[in-house]
């Protein structure tokens, strides 16, 4: 099954546009896609976790990923960000091909300077944040731009002022992240990441590690970004938030994608008997 998303026209910012979904069978790629996966395949042992995915994502997507635990979802995003490898299946961002099929039918994967450079065309913000606690909050922002992007540092620091101001951070610069509710440290987690300028951000369930009023905190955050036109990936438990804000979802379960389509037409009238069951165990209220 493929997931595909096409592309509206609008852009803005640090970010780009909004679409409709399309979903068909076959493996046809475009560099006009910013994530293209196809026939992804993972096992752990004798335990497939991911069964023949693909989907594609175009500039401007908000793509909301939701499952039971164990239904794959978090090993395809580590598969996409190139934290795990993948046994078999094709991967491109943009017109950097980055996983290709070998004759064997064996995923290969470019050289240090391909993955390097796919490395640089996305950002993921973690579950648990993963800032460097000795760092203040602008140097977890800014050195990224430093060591990766070699920019200066003058200039580095002044993009981390800016993007931390966005995130309601000012102020707060020369903070440790100990000195930071949860809610602020995964804003400074989400700076970091757009500070850096990627064609698609990832979220790790983004909220797992924050109480109700620091989740709608931090939600607050990814719906700006939505409306600014972020492309995005998100794996997610909250389904009211999936729904009003992801402009299309995919429900995994069992290593496989089971339905998929618009985010509002999945979570309010779900086709498949599972995705029903799943959902039956959320209350989905209105945003």
């Amino acid at each position: 099954m493929v997931l595909k998303m096409k592309v509206s026209d609008s852009m803005a910012d640090v970010t780009e546009s909004m679409a409709t979904p399309d979903v068909t069978e076959g493996s046809a790629q475009s560099c006009d896609h910013v994530v293209s996966l196809v026939g992804a395949r993972k096992s752990f042992g004798d335990n497939m976790v991911l069964k023949d995915i693909s989907l594609h994502v175009d500039k401007g997507d908000v793509l909301a990923i939701i499952g039971p635990s164990g239904g794959g979802k978090s090993t395809l995003l580590r598969c996409l960000t190139l934290l795990e490898t993948l046994d078999a299946g094709e991967l491109s961002y943009g017109d950097l091909k980055v996983i290709s099929s070998g004759a064997n039918g064996k995923a290969v994967y470019g050289d240090s300077g391909v993955i390097k450079q796919a490395k640089q065309r996305f950002g993921l913000v973690f579950q648990n944040f993963n800032l460097f606690p000795h760092y203040t909050v602008l140097k977890n922002v800014s050195d990224p731009l430093v060591s990766v992007l070699k920019v200066s540092k003058s200039e580095a620091d002044e993009r981390g002022r800016a993007i931390l101001k966005k995130m309601g951070l000012e102020g707060k610069e020369d903070m440790v992240p100990c000195e930071l509710s949860g809610g602020q440290q995964q804003r400074v987690a989400i700076a970091r990441s757009l500070a850096m300028r990627p064609d698609v951000l990832y979220f790790d369930e983004p909220t797992s590690a924050l109480d109700p009023e620091l989740t709608r905190e931090v939600l607050r955050v990814i719906r700006d970004l939505a409306k600014e036109k972020m492309t995005m990936v998100i794996v997610t438990h909250e389904m009211s938030f999936a729904r009003d804000v992801a402009d299309h979802l995919i429900f995994m379960d069992g290593g496989s994608v089971v339905e998929s389509g618009r985010a509002i037409d999945v979570i309010n009238d779900p086709q498949h008997e599972r995705t029903r069951e799943f959902l039956a165990n959320y209350s989905v209220a209105s945003a």
